[in-house]
């Protein structure tokens, strides 16, 4: 079980990460890339999961929405911050489902929203006590960040296969991904793209992509 130091550790990790959501949003602290963002939620869920306390699927469920809840309210327009705790509640009740001997078939037509807000799904089925657990779960976040790593190249990659010569492409906002993704079609395609500035933040600013603005053959900033 955790101890009082580690619980002091895990609560000032998310403050200050919650803090660094609403700054980065509030155009007064570093830009911060999705990619980036949905890597440091992904890590400190899998430290709520290795150091808060509980003792089932049930109460890990309940302090991973939680903790989301604070997430999502410290960034509304993140959306990727949500995305990752929902990803983490889904991989807890897949391995539950698993230290339970059954595979559990997600139905598509289930709100993934429910996982993070509601009381719609019945808690009582994620009550048993299995040891293995806590292991498992942070072995499938370890899992989830190694996809995460790879996600800019993987999709950069495929550049070629979406964007073809003399196209016009908009943009809204700033994303590493984006730019990589635009970067690696510039090496064989002439296309024109439009960056709106996203005022009043301005993390569309051509100022804050002049690396990416070099290496394309075409681009203009709209004021939206």
């Amino acid at each position: 079980m955790p101890g009082p130091d580690k619980e002091t550790d895990l609560t000032e990790r998310i403050e200050a990460f919650l803090s660094a959501l609403k700054r980065g949003g509030s155009g007064t602290g570093p830009l911060r890339g999705s990619s980036e963002t949905a890597r440091e939620t992904t890590a400190l869920l899998r430290r709520i999961t290795a150091q808060a306390r509980w003792s089932s699927a049930g109460d890990l469920m309940e302090i991973i929405r939680k903790e989301g809840r604070r997430m999502t309210a410290a960034q509304p327009s993140e959306t990727t911050v949500g995305n990752m705790v929902r990803r983490v509640l889904k991989i807890i009740r897949e391995e539950y489902a698993r230290s339970r001997g059954s595979s559990e078939e997600t139905d598509q037509q289930e709100s993934l929203h429910k996982l993070l807000t509601s009381g719609g799904l019945s808690e009582e089925n994620f009550r048993q006590h299995f040891a293995p657990l806590k292991a498992n779960v942070i072995e499938a976040i370890n899992e989830l960040l190694t996809e995460l790593e790879g996600t800019t190249d993987n999709i950069a990659m495929q550049a070629l296969e979406h964007i073809h010569s003399n196209e016009v492409i908009m943009t809204i906002g700033r994303s590493r991904t984006v730019e990589a993704f635009l970067k690696d079609a510039a090496r064989k395609r002439k296309f024109h793209v439009i960056v709106a500035e996203c005022a009043p933040f301005c993390q569309g600013a051509l100022q804050h992509c002049k690396g990416f603005v070099s290496k394309l053959n075409s681009v203009t900033q709209w004021a939206l």
